[in-house]
């Protein structure tokens, strides 16, 4: 692989984690969100207040899935970029690696 090519999956590789990174910490509201209504809910302790609990908690858990799935596009948009390097750089020729390396 030349240097090119590493840089770009080292690049590729950055920009992904960081965006990960945004996405975990976008995890966090929802997530605190939903565990202070649900404790909420059983202070006031009435069956208005669970119902109320459990429709925040269900668009919370929405938003999280949200990020999850976010979350998996990156990882496999960074898989799909990865193979097709390792793709051209498997081709013989100009394209590949076995070209370059013998320049």
């Amino acid at each position: 692989m030349d240097n090119g090519a590493c840089v770009q999956e080292v690049t590729s590789a950055n920009i992904a984690l960081e965006e990960i990174g945004r996405q975990l910490h976008e995890l966090c509201q929802p997530l605190t969100t939903l565990q202070c209504r649900l404790e909420l809910s059983t202070f006031v302790g009435t069956i208005e207040s669970y119902r109320e609990a459990v429709a925040a908690g269900l668009e919370q858990c929405s938003r999280l899935v949200e990020r999850v799935e976010s979350m998996r596009e990156i990882l496999h948009a960074v898989h799909e970029a990865e193979a097709r390097t390792a793709t051209i750089e498997a081709l013989p020729g100009p394209w590949g690696a076995g070209y370059r390396d013998g320049l």
